[in-house]
């Protein structure tokens, strides 16, 4: 299948969410060190995994307030292009309804019965392949220079900002956020947990007996990732095997309860870490609300 665990998002060149959301004015944190393994209470049995909210989520944007970032973005950039007599015109931002479903859809692989049925390991309609890519603005020599800084330093009489009006939007929105305030720490915890829970002991014996059962189906795949990452699902043609191999994963999954053994675990690791530094979760917490207002006033 053409999208599975990696999501790769084509992105326009003037509407980079992802570079204004993350935008801080400190360094990235560094990961948590790693330590024993944290303490789960009762594991409960799930299978799908789109409704799950893993604790880091409460300290990095919600998609509508990602989607508000950008808007505003845009609206600087606008301001800034018109100082050069320069129209800026772009489409409006807006959720967009490829990809996965949350932050926990397709995290522990795939869980979802129905839609495996008809599309293997694919997304079906959400495919960001399907995405509809909006034209980039034509805006002429002089207008790329003054939107990105490139090329020479003074266009239509008015000397070019460092970065062009992309960097003075971005300097704009950063400096909402107060100094020493990473708004990577989110990310950073997310990236973490998910690479360090799996090698976790627990996680590892229940990757054994999804890996067994998968065996038993007739599949040799050491964990859900591997499946996932199978050059045989690669191709765009949802094919007969595709679908079987999909539906014997989420089987597996189900009968072994992964899903509720990893998020569990993983859900442990990320709270432990947010309350080693409570304060700093905090201070990102407050900065993303400070700086969603800053948004909200400008879109």
């Amino acid at each position: 299948m053409p999208v599975k665990r990696t999501i790769a998002v084509a992105v326009a060149l003037l509407a980079t969410t992802a570079a204004a959301a993350c935008t801080a004015s400190a360094a990235p944190s560094a990961p948590p060190s790693a330590s024993a393994e944290p303490a789960v209470g009762a594991v409960p049995h799930i299978v799908r995994s789109v409704d799950l909210r893993l604790p880091v989520e409460d300290y990095q944007p919600t998609t509508a307030e990602r989607v508000r970032i950008a808007a505003a973005r845009i609206r600087l950039i606008q301001k800034c292009m018109a100082d050069f007599g320069i129209a800026y015109k772009t489409g409006p931002v807006a959720e967009t309804p490829y990809g996965p479903r949350s932050a926990t859809d397709r995290r522990y692989g795939i869980t979802d019965a129905e839609l495996a049925k008809t599309e293997g390991y694919g997304l079906g309609s959400r495919d960001p392949a399907k995405e509809p890519k909006a034209p980039a603005p034509n805006l002429g020599n002089d207008g790329l220079t003054a939107l990105t800084g490139n090329g020479q330093s003074v266009v239509r009489g008015r000397a070019v900002p460092k970065g062009g009006c992309m960097r003075v939007a971005d300097d704009r929105i950063a400096a909402t956020v107060p100094a020493g305030v990473d708004l990577t720490k989110g990310n950073d915890l997310d990236s973490w947990s998910f690479k360090e829970s799996q090698s976790d002991s627990r996680v590892i014996a229940v990757f054994r007996a999804w890996s067994a059962c998968m065996t038993r189906a007739g599949y040799n795949y050491t964990d859900p990732m591997a499946a996932m990452d199978d050059p045989a699902v690669e191709d765009a043609e949802i094919t007969e095997r595709d679908i079987k191999t999909a539906l014997a994963d989420i089987r597996c999954k189900d009968e072994t309860n992964l899903v509720g053994v990893w998020f569990t675990v993983e859900s442990a690791y990320q709270a432990r870490a947010i309350a080693r530094d409570r304060a700093g979760f905090d201070a990102v917490r407050s900065a993303i609300a400070t700086r969603d207002k800053f948004a909200t006033s400008l879109t």
